[in-house]
C-alpha cells in the first residue's frame, strides 16, 4: 500500500520536527553529572512540534492534495436542443 504525501505537507512536517528537536536541545540540563547524561524535556519538545505543525497547517491551508474545484461536465449526457425538430 502506497501513501502519497505532497511535498508541501512533507516540508511542514520536517519544519515541525526541526522545531521539536530545537526545543529538546534547548531544554537539556546544562549541569549534568558525569554519570548521568543530560536529557531534554521530551514532552515540551513534542508539544512544541505538534503546535508548530498545527500552526503551519493552518497558515498554509494543508489539505489532502485533491482539487476542490467544480466537477467537469459529464461527457455521457445526451445533447439537447432548445429548437423543436422540424416536420417534414
Amino acid at each position: 500500500m502506497n501513501l502519497y504525501i505532497s511535498a508541501e505537507n512533507a516540508l511542514l512536517f520536517a519544519a515541525a520536527c526541526a522545531v521539536g528537536g530545537l526545543v529538546y536541545r534547548c531544554t537539556k540540563n546544562q549541569q549534568s553529572t558525569a554519570r548521568s547524561a543530560a536529557s531534554g524535556d521530551l514532552l515540551a519538545a513534542l508539544g512544541a512540534a505538534a503546535f508548530a505543525l498545527a500552526l503551519l497547517a493552518f497558515l498554509f491551508g494543508v489539505g489532502d492534495g485533491s482539487s476542490t474545484g467544480a466537477e467537469p461536465p459529464c461527457l455521457n449526457e445526451p445533447a439537447t436542443s432548445s429548437n423543436p425538430p422540424s416536420r417534414g
